[in-house]
């Protein structure tokens, strides 16, 4: 599954790429930001930054646009804001994981986010996935085959 939702993300980051080579910065900042528009669907959704990691548009946090984003850090302490900018100034694109709540939600889930450099944006999406403990995994892949 988790697959599956890898390749989504990145024809999602695909998609905007090829918008802002046809319509421009502003444009796909735009429809970036709108929380109506193409890049915002349910828990998935696609947010930009700049190389000094800024966030130029987010569809649900307009109150952190604008704000540098390089300090955030999930509850376990990564800083992965830092290694996203990093990476994508080195490399051009990646993945990256971090805990994470969705958004109009309290409870966190694990995110993992795709993010790819075009000029001097970083565009990111990811999705959400429920982190299961060692044991939670073993007893899954077992499971169908009945109890011990």
């Amino acid at each position: 599954m988790e697959t599956r939702e890898r390749m989504e993300i990145r024809h999602w980051i695909q998609k905007a790429i090829t918008l802002y080579e046809s319509a421009g910065k502003e444009e796909t900042l735009g429809q970036i930001g709108d929380p109506e528009g193409p890049f915002s669907q349910s828990q998935r959704y696609v947010f930009a930054l700049d190389l000094e990691g800024n966030l130029l548009a987010h569809p649900f946090s307009k109150q952190l646009v604008g704000q540098n984003l390089t300090g955030l850090r999930d509850s376990e302490g990564r800083n992965f804001i830092q290694k996203l900018i990093a990476t994508a100034k080195t490399r051009g694109y990646g993945f990256v994981e971090y805990e994470w709540r969705i958004p109009d939600s309290k409870e966190e889930f694990h995110k993992t986010v795709f993010y790819e450099r075009v000029d001097g944006i970083v565009l990111c999406s990811g999705f959400y996935t429920v982190k299961e403990s060692p044991l939670e995994a073993i007893y899954r892949c077992f499971r169908p085959y009945g109890p011990c």
